[in-house]
């Protein structure tokens, strides 16, 4: 399992390379940027991140303009924004492994990114997530762990075809463009 504030690196050409960082000790606050795009990941296995929320449940969300608590207080601060998303596990799999119609992955064994960032609609539209919730800032885990249970329980995971017929169908339009 990764825990982590996601960080870009540095800009190669017109690639930016991003790694998660871990911090050293497990924050009491986890605070987000408004300004600086901050997203904090945690990424695992259904069961394992779950876990990780009950035991943490004490650890609150916090929204900043930048990363000063000395805000000024006529901006809006946004609330924080919970999207569960697809991650490329290096689990040794093969293509004919993903495209396979009788290999049906178990979704409770899925490595998956749970991501908080600050609500940003620029950019939240542009995401498609297996589900989002957003919460109030100075929200808990503890606060918010049955909501985003609720919305896990509650996913269809696409089929594999659904996927392969995605990734066509995008491939289709960009050669079109």
């Amino acid at each position: 399992m990764v825990i982590g504030y996601l960080i870009a690196e540095q800009v190669v050409g017109n690639t930016a390379t991003e790694k998660v960082i871990t911090p050293t000790k497990i924050p009491e606050v986890i605070s987000l940027s408004v300004v600086n795009s901050s997203r904090f990941l945690i990424i695992g296995t259904k069961p394992e991140i779950l876990e990780w929320l009950h035991t943490y449940s004490h650890i609150k969300l916090e929204v900043t303009l930048f990363n000063d608590e000395n805000e000024a207080p006529h901006i809006h601060i946004p609330d924080v924004l919970i999207d569960l998303l697809p991650t490329f596990e290096k689990s040794g799999k093969s293509l004919i492994d993903y495209i396979n119609p009788i290999h049906h992955p178990n979704p409770e064994n899925a490595i998956v990114q749970l991501e908080f960032r600050p609500v940003n609609h620029k950019i939240d539209e542009n995401v498609e997530p297996y589900f989002r919730v957003i919460v109030k800032r100075g929200s808990t885990f503890g606060e918010i762990i049955d909501e985003i249970s609720a919305k896990w329980d509650s996913i269809d995971y696409p089929s594999i075809w659904d996927n392969v017929k995605h990734i066509i169908h995008d491939f289709i339009n960009e050669f079109e463009s």
